[in-house]
């Protein structure tokens, strides 16, 4: 009796192990980006974004630097910015600071980055995080979890405006992943 039941759970234990083997983990691929960073120089500001890996083998989220080189204040509209996939919006980013819920209604205040400051966020595509449960940390860890920026093209429309003056910039960066040697 005992055999049958020791027989049954290697039988079952193969299965899950075959079953899980053809699974390609993302550690098992190579992650690059062309080119590292992206940056734009306008008479107005700088912007810049860099895809980051984070303690992961893949991209997770984008550092974005912008510094003001005007003499007035520059205003980052987080409502009108978007992530972009291979040229199309597709949604908002969150950071660190941000209410969710403000995200879900568009509702995020807009940043205003003084003359001759910088400003510079971990920024993530709103719909690649994963939700923890909703409490502000769960195990010291913050709220959302960065997923895999895709293969392809991604990057950011930023939308900023000056004096009443808005300027869109696109900044993008092409991910590529390779299977690992």
């Amino acid at each position: 009796m005992i055999y049958r039941h020791v027989i049954g759970l290697m039988f079952l234990m193969g299965i899950v192990l075959w079953g899980c083997s053809g699974i390609q983990s993302s550690s098992k691929v190579v992650w690059t980006a062309q080119p590292e960073f992206c940056e734009m120089n306008h008479q107005l500001f700088t912007a810049r974004i860099e895809p980051k890996k984070g303690e992961t083998p893949y991209y997770a989220f984008f550092l974005l630097t912008i510094a003001n080189k005007s003499d007035a204040d520059l205003i980052v509209d987080w409502n009108a910015s978007r992530y972009l996939i291979n040229g199309r919006p597709q949604g908002m980013f969150v950071f660190e600071g941000i209410d969710p819920a403000m995200v879900k209604t568009a509702t995020v205040p807009p940043e205003t980055i003084p003359p001759g400051e910088v400003s510079t966020h971990e920024i993530v595509p709103l719909r690649l995080i994963a939700w923890n449960p909703i409490k502000k940390e769960t195990a010291g860890i913050h709220g959302i979890t960065p997923g895999i920026l895709p293969a392809g093209e991604n990057g950011i429309r930023l939308a900023v405006r000056h004096d009443g003056d808005r300027v869109t910039i696109p900044l993008s960066i092409r991910i590529s992943k390779e299977d690992a040697p």
